[in-house]
């Protein structure tokens, strides 16, 4: 009996062994099985995030309504045209009780608690980065996403519109990126990977930082205007060994309606690109999600726009994926009003991958959004 059990044994090791090295496979540490080619999740192998701007969700979803506050069972009050806001919502998973709770006040903070897990960044950091911007902030000492997904064998991109120039690895790291740029509407408060240091002084990290667009649009603030082929991206989904595990897009700011009230050039930007990204060979052929979401609630309110009514704390958030393919497990039409905060979304991309959380009090502790997958 006992050298039947060790003959068994052997035969597993000897298959596994063959298994590892026949396909590149590798155990991290993590628990989470990978290859060259991208690593095995959950509910998906590759993950797109989209963080527009400052608009809460009674401002893209839904009808006009009176009075002007949110319920979600009857609507929001839309500021302009919210046609596809809402029809993408209803197609796929819309998230009704998401908001930036726990998050310091400022598009960075946002935008750095979604990859990090940190609520508390400065509010200098909202002008850049020191020295390169005056009155920035210092590149931040902290874990981020990158540091959980590099040692996991997971491949990851920022794709940022109007990226000026060489977006990453220049020869002083990222800091050839960190400028505002008022031609192509590039913020770098909207690209938090220039923020930590551990990217900020690597030079191949850099280099994955990278921009959306290879044409620059000549755009107006509030449209009517043309919005931003993301061609580069798109390029890169379709072919799927260029497509990396996790991706980040930031659209420029008039895309991503930071400089408007009225959410129609945000609603035209989707509409142009989400159907390419969902129809995309790599969301046709793979296990690919897609997170929609805004950075806080709230207005911009530039001057000389006719201001918001009263802003609802939640933020349009939705989990969508090609529903014509078998692999996709995103689900069709399904709404929830749980809370769920930026701490819920990183911890549905860590625990997917088996990554550790980043902080212990705010994604180590948040619940995921596993209620928007299929089993």
């Amino acid at each position: 009996m006992r050298t039947s059990l060790s003959s068994t044994l052997l035969v597993a090791v000897i298959l596994v062994s063959t298994t590892l090295a026949s396909s590149n496979l590798s155990i991290t540490n993590s628990g989470a099985v990978s290859n060259s080619n991208g690593a095995f999740g959950r509910w998906f192998d590759y993950v797109v995030v989209i963080m527009l701007e400052n608009h809460s969700i009674n401002y893209t979803y839904g009808i006009s309504v009176h009075p002007n506050n949110w319920n979600s069972t009857k609507g929001g009050t839309c500021l302009g045209n919210c046609t596809y806001f809402k029809s993408v919502a209803d197609a796929n998973s819309l998230a009704e009780g998401y908001t930036n709770t726990g998050v310091t006040d400022g598009s960075a903070g946002d935008y750095i608690a979604i990859t990090s897990g940190n609520g508390t960044t400065p509010g200098s950091c909202n002008s850049g980065i020191f020295p390169y911007e005056i009155n920035g902030c210092s590149p931040m000492q902290i874990p981020n996403i990158v540091d959980r997904l590099d040692p996991a064998h997971l491949s990851w991109k920022a794709y940022m519109e109007g990226c000026p120039g060489q977006c990453g690895g220049g020869p002083t790291g990222c800091a050839n990126i960190d400028a505002f740029d008022g031609g192509t509407n590039y913020g770098p408060n909207h690209n938090p990977f220039i923020y930590y240091s551990d990217i900020q002084n690597n030079l191949t990290r850099c280099a994955n930082i990278v921009s959306a667009n290879s044409q620059p649009v000549s755009q107006n603030t509030c449209g009517p205007t043309p919005v931003v082929n993301d061609d580069l991206f798109i390029n890169d989904l379709n072919s799927v060994s260029n497509a990396s595990n996790y991706m980040f897009l930031t659209p420029n700011q008039i895309d991503d309606v930071h400089n408007c009230n009225d959410v129609t050039v945000g609603n035209d930007w989707l509409n142009k690109l989400v159907p390419q990204i969902l129809n995309s060979t790599l969301f046709r052929t793979k296990r690919a999600a897609l997170f929609i979401t805004f950075d806080e609630p709230g207005c911009t309110n530039p001057p000389g726009q006719t201001s918001c009514p009263s802003a609802a704390p939640d933020l349009y958030s939705v989990w969508a994926s090609n529903s014509t393919n078998p692999q996709s497990k995103t689900k069709v039409g399904f709404k929830s009003n749980l809370n769920y905060t930026h701490f819920s979304a990183l911890k549905t991309i860590e625990n997917n991958w088996g990554l550790m959380p980043l902080v212990a009090s705010t994604d180590g502790s948040a619940n995921d959004m596993q209620e928007f997958f299929r089993t």
